[in-house]
């Protein structure tokens, strides 16, 4: 496979190979460039459009994959770059999953180096090596941090040392230190190459959010900043401001209940939902844990939910080892175009009862996504509902999980779905 780009932005260069662009951009704009790809069997081409400037990160909700529910802090570096490798070889990064985000377990019990930041253990000998394997995949690197003296999962540093900062809360024995080092460890991680941060701590505090905002401001390079956990819903409009991500909920666990609390309750931050700024529902919980692992349907409910919010998808199973039918899942362009919408709108609720939740999606080009979700434990239709009271007279719907345009569909649209599972269309407007 040949590629080749066209009108790219002064500063940027194609791996004709690879199909991998890179670089920095000389000036800010909106660029639309036509990315071609050739092979013996033919081409094909597709528009793109690159946006360059301040603020301009994470317009559409990230993709990609972590390492905490599949591995837990048992990390190491030869292990990322297999899973790196997987996610190309496995065809995940075709479809746009493109970070590969280390969680806790990275870190030692020391600083130093050129930047006295947090020294990775020794299953890290070389972050700067990693971030380069990685990015030569056409992928990206995340790494995580707290500004906890010891972040959860780990013995090693946080952001902060010495004795405790009483103007925080204690959380399960974790606490803030007085000596803080948000610009020594931001150097570094921007020296070795690292493109996305994900902070971790409770009370998520808009002060310790900003420390660590203007420390990444500083090192002048692109990082998508990602605040976890429970950010209260008061503090929405500044972490929208600070972060391109954030966390209201607790950890999402491989359980129904789970998947329904967090997944399901949320609306109240539809404000605070747009293009750079995402309400992060966690990591997908595809990955069995502790004897509780999700059926089918409640896997593809659960991913529909994250799709239609829209939550960034970050991928908790292993690629390297992959089953076909959560491949699928992932891999269905029609329901990930909904999460990657460019308009950005959050789906909203419009019809709510003990067995259903109904949302409405707004799309760019002027068609909406609606899905039904059955939260109950049986088999059930939909209520009445007039699609008319959405979209007005004259429509036409496509199924986006099972890829086909349904026909002769009238106002009295009637959607039968399996318990814990979800349906989710496309509404065409005439």
């Amino acid at each position: 496979m040949r590629f080749r780009a066209d009108s790219l932005p002064a500063g940027l260069s194609l791996d004709a190979e690879k199909g991998v662009i890179a670089g920095k951009a000389e000036n800010a704009g909106t660029f639309d460039v036509t990315l071609t790809a050739e092979n013996r069997l033919g081409k094909d081409s597709k528009l793109f459009q690159i946006v360059i400037g301040d603020h301009a990160l994470a317009l559409t909700p990230p993709l990609g994959w972590n390492s905490w529910n599949c591995f837990r802090s048992d990390i190491n570096q030869t292990q990322i770059t297999e899973v790196a490798d997987a996610m190309v070889s496995s065809g995940l990064a075709a479809h746009g999953y493109s970070f590969v985000n280390l969680d806790s377990g990275w870190q030692s019990k020391r600083r130093g180096g050129p930047f006295n930041s947090i020294v990775p253990a020794d299953t890290f000998p070389d972050m700067q090596l990693l971030c380069e394997h990685i990015h030569a995949l056409g992928l990206k690197a995340g790494i995580y941090s707290s500004p906890y003296v010891h972040p959860w999962g780990t013995e090693g540093l946080g952001t902060t040392d010495g004795i405790p900062d009483t103007s925080f809360p204690f959380s399960y024995c974790k606490f803030v230190g007085m000596n803080r080092h948000e610009q020594e460890d931001a150097r570094q991680w921007a020296a070795w190459g690292f493109d996305y941060l994900k902070y971790d701590w409770v009370v998520t505090d808009m002060f310790n959010a900003s420390k660590m905002r203007e420390a990444l401001d500083e090192t002048g390079r692109d990082m998508l900043y990602s605040l976890v956990i429970e950010v209260a819903l008061k503090d929405a409009h500044k972490a929208s401001e600070l972060a391109n991500l954030y966390r209201a909920n607790a950890d999402t666990a491989p359980t129904w209940d789970s998947i329904s609390k967090n997944g399901f309750a949320n609306g109240e931050w539809n404000p605070h939902i747009g293009s750079g700024h995402w309400l992060d529902l966690d990591m997908l919980a595809t990955t069995p844990r502790n004897g509780k692992s999700l059926t089918r349907n409640e896997m593809l409910s659960h991913i529909s939910c994250w799709m239609m919010r829209p939550s960034p998808i970050l991928l908790d199973c292993d690629p390297r080892s992959i089953d076909d039918f959560l491949k699928n899942l992932l891999c269905n362009d029609e329901i990930i175009a909904v999460n990657q919408d460019p308009l950005g709108k959050p789906s909203a609720t419009i019809f709510k009862d003990a067995t259903w939740d109904i949302q409405i999606k707004p799309l760019a080009d002027g068609n909406c996504a609606v899905a039904f979700f059955n939260l109950g434990h049986t088999p059930a239709v939909a209520p009445d509902f007039p699609l008319t009271h959405c979209v007005g007279n004259g429509f036409r719907v496509r199924d986006l999980w099972a890829r086909a345009d349904l026909n002769d569909v009238g106002d009295d649209f009637i959607v039968g779905v399996a318990p814990h599972s979800a349906k989710v269309y496309k509404i065409f407007t005439n």
